[in-house]
């Protein structure tokens, strides 16, 4: 067995916006309870390693697909579709002791990350062999907890650690009610050019009698909210870790993280302007087992990332391209 832990430091290209609830018209930055020492307790926003994991298992899953040219024309069944992005589901069917066992490692020796996130076929769950952490923001009220070698890094790049209120920031949008702007207006047909015209003297009326029911009533669609989101350009440091037993699934392990990091995507908005975090430094940390050693080799990720693994997926493809259509049970 190898253990490998990959370790990075990714700067927000672009604001993030990852919410854990929304109250009203306001929406509410994910943040996680941290112990800071002394024992004072203060919330901290991230992003959470759930995220990170399904981010990594997509981007391997595309990978593979794309290696194999099957994005083209993919035609995949449903199951293999939910096997392949979010680890497929318990159906409840099948012979757990027999069928699914050895159909689970023939699927494994075909696709090498189905070993590293896990799933389920048929009624049979199957863990992984792959550890992600949250993102965490690098500021004051985390660095007990950050990596010796990030903080190094920030300290010979010359970034200042502040705290992590510096890195929130609350905008407001408003979504505009089109039948507001005359111009849009000409492009109704009589009847609902009436109705919308009848709806603003109505609520004019409202206005000047302060009648809240009926003003209420003949309100228009525009709709101001706010959220919260990390600023652009704030760092984080994330950390992958991976138990593999073969020279294919560490290379498939090397090939997911290099997918994952030409394009990182994470939280919402994604479609204004938010989301994409892009790589600054890593290192990679190789641990012995049972040594209790571990080596820092710098800052390349991995030599020859994703070579064998391209190998495989094209010698593979055809093999791959008929389990995918078929009728997976997941």
């Amino acid at each position: 067995m190898q253990l490998t832990r990959y370790e990075m430091i990714v700067r927000a290209k672009q604001p993030i916006a990852h919410a854990q609830e929304t109250i009203g018209n306001q929406s509410v930055l994910m943040r996680k309870r941290v112990r800071l020492p002394g024992g004072v307790y203060v919330q901290v926003p991230h992003v959470t390693g759930d995220t990170g994991r399904n981010k990594i298992r997509t981007a391997a899953a595309l990978g593979t697909l794309h290696e194999a040219e099957l994005l083209s024309d993919p035609q995949l069944s449903e199951g293999a579709l939910r096997l392949l992005f979010a680890g497929g589901m318990m159906t409840g069917k099948g012979d757990a002791a027999v069928i699914n066992i050895d159909r689970y490692r023939e699927l494994v020796a075909l696709f090498p990350p189905l070993a590293l996130f896990g799933g389920c076929t048929d009624n049979r769950p199957v863990p992984g062999q792959i550890n992600v952490d949250d993102l965490n923001l690098i500021c004051t009220e985390m660095q007990h907890l950050t990596p010796p070698w990030v903080l190094d890094w920030m300290d010979r790049n010359g970034e200042k650690l502040d705290s992590c209120r510096a890195s929130v920031e609350e905008v407001q949008r408003v979504r505009m009610d089109p039948v507001l702007k005359p111009e849009m207006q000409k492009l109704l047909n009589d009847t609902a050019r009436a109705n919308v015209q009848a709806r603003q003297l109505t609520a004019e009326a409202a206005h000047e009698t302060a009648d809240s029911k009926l003003k209420a009533e003949s309100k228009s669609a525009m709709l101001p909210r706010t959220h919260e989101r990390i600023v652009q350009g704030s760092l984080f440091w994330f950390g992958i870790e991976a138990r593999t037993y073969t020279d294919i699934e560490f290379d498939a392990f090397s090939f997911a993280v290099a997918c994952l990091l030409n394009n990182f995507r994470v939280g919402g908005k994604q479609g204004t302007g938010h989301g994409l975090l892009e790589f600054v430094a890593g290192a990679r940390i190789a641990f012995t087992p049972g040594a209790g050693k571990l080596e820092n080799v710098g800052s390349e990720l991995a030599p020859k990332t994703g070579e064998l693994y391209r190998a495989h997926g094209r010698a593979r493809k055809d093999e791959l391209k008929a389990w995918l259509t078929s009728a997976i049970n997941s």
